[in-house]
């Protein structure tokens, strides 16, 4: 009875082990193949229809490091274009809704980059935000200097409005 009673616990000691086994090989193997497929060089433009991918295909020519993700009615990209990163919206016509591009000083338009500079000399430009939307752009501008930031808003044509304040503490 005894060699039984061992025997019987030996073989589910034994199962378990292969099963525990098994499943920590398989849950390797799947987060391998998952984290490879992020890593990918190619574009990630699985389930986004022909229409999206043409209408972003020829506006972005020289796009890195896309990205898609979908909603239930449409798509957002976040993707580099040199050193510019942009997020940007569309429907599933294939239509740019909005867009959002951060980029230093050097990218925004001379005539807001003039006012800027003139209106605040003693600040620097951290990084500038643009909002695109079929009505018009905009721009975010964030300032800095020892005592803190501030963040400006400007249209196209240069007409600056302080948004917000911070200090440094």
């Amino acid at each position: 009875m005894y060699f039984w009673v061992v025997n019987f616990y030996f073989i589910n000691f034994k199962s378990i082990v292969m099963k525990k086994s098994f499943l920590t090989i398989s849950a390797i193997c799947g987060i391998f193949l998952l984290s490879s497929s992020f890593v990918s060089a190619a574009p990630n433009d699985a389930g986004v229809n022909e229409k999206v991918l043409k209408s972003f295909n020829s506006v972005f020519i020289d796009a890195s490091n896309v990205q898609w993700s979908e909603y239930s009615d449409h798509f957002y990209v976040s993707f580099s274009q040199g050193n510019i990163t942009v997020r940007a919206e569309y429907d599933k016509k294939g239509n740019l809704l909005s867009s959002l591009r951060y980029y230093d000083a050097q990218h925004l338009p001379l005539n807001i980059l003039c006012k800027v500079k003139k209106d605040y000399p003693n600040k620097t430009i951290d990084v500038v935000t643009e909002v695109s939307i079929p009505e018009g752009t905009a721009y975010l501008i964030q300032l800095q200097d020892n005592k803190g930031w501030t963040i400006l808003r400007s249209d196209v044509n240069g007409d600056l409005s302080v948004k917000d304040e911070f200090e440094k503490p």
